[in-house]
Order: C-alpha cells, then sequence, then structure tokens
C-alpha cells in the first residue's frame, strides 16, 4: 500500500513540476510580448489625445453624446493623424492662445511636419467649418 501511495505522491510531484515549468515559459512568453508592446509604443512617438469643440449647436436642441476620443501620433517635429475625408486648417497656439503657426491640411494627409524653429507648450486645432478638433503638446 505504501508503494502505491508513494508512486501517486511521485506521480502528482512529476506532474506539479512539469505545470510549474510550463506556465513559467508562459509567463516569460507573456512579459516578453507585453514589454515589447511597451517597446513598439516608446518608438511610436507621444500620443496626443484630440477632442471635438463644436462652434455652433446641433440645430434642434438635442445633445449628442461625445465622440470617443482619437489621437495623433508626434514624433519631435512629425505629426502623424489618421487621413480625414474633408479639408482642415492647422493651427497650433502658445499659451497666450496666439496662433503661431497655421497650415493647410489637405484630405487624405497623414503627416504634417513642423517647422523645427517651434518649440515650447502648443494648443493643436483641426479646423473645419463648423468645428475643431483640439489637442494639448510640446515640442
Amino acid at each position: 500500500m505504501e508503494d502505491k501511495a508513494f508512486s501517486h505522491n511521485f506521480a502528482m510531484a512529476s506532474w506539479l513540476i512539469t505545470n510549474y515549468m510550463f506556465m513559467r515559459k508562459v509567463l516569460l512568453i507573456l512579459a516578453f510580448i507585453m514589454g515589447g508592446a511597451s517597446f513598439t509604443m516608446a518608438l511610436a512617438g507621444h500620443q496626443i489625445p484630440m477632442q471635438i469643440i463644436k462652434e455652433t449647436g446641433v440645430g434642434n436642441g438635442s445633445t449628442l453624446a461625445p465622440p470617443r476620443p482619437w489621437y495623433i501620433t508626434q514624433d519631435d517635429y512629425v505629426l502623424t493623424l489618421p487621413a480625414f475625408e474633408e479639408d482642415y486648417t492647422l493651427e497650433l497656439r502658445d499659451e497666450n492662445d496666439v496662433v503661431v503657426y497655421t497650415d493647410y491640411v489637405p484630405a487624405g494627409t497623414t503627416q504634417v511636419v513642423l517647422p523645427s524653429t517651434l518649440s515650447g507648450d502648443f494648443e493643436l486645432r483641426l479646423v473645419a467649418d463648423t468645428y475643431y478638433y483640439i489637442g494639448y503638446f510640446s515640442l
């Protein structure tokens, strides 16, 4: 009877060690994947969250839920944005709300290169007819 219990305990210990080694490998793989994802995010640049501001009302007095924010990626003086279906005017405003830079962004544009002479904290606006998107970043 003791031999049977010993072999059963040995089998359980062997199973636990095997599963421990397997779980350790899985955790190492997950840590590698998560580390790689954060490294990729670091290479992608700084994310600038953008939100919409409407200059005119909806028209019938109804309210709309705010849309989900989207992001522009900043990598030094290069801004990467989604390809819009309409044209925008890009404005940079300083801390005093003075427009220090403007640029025309035609539909389909995905990158804007800012002048390297700019430095400081800015409010970024992408202006359309009745609304604009706004975000904040530093150069």
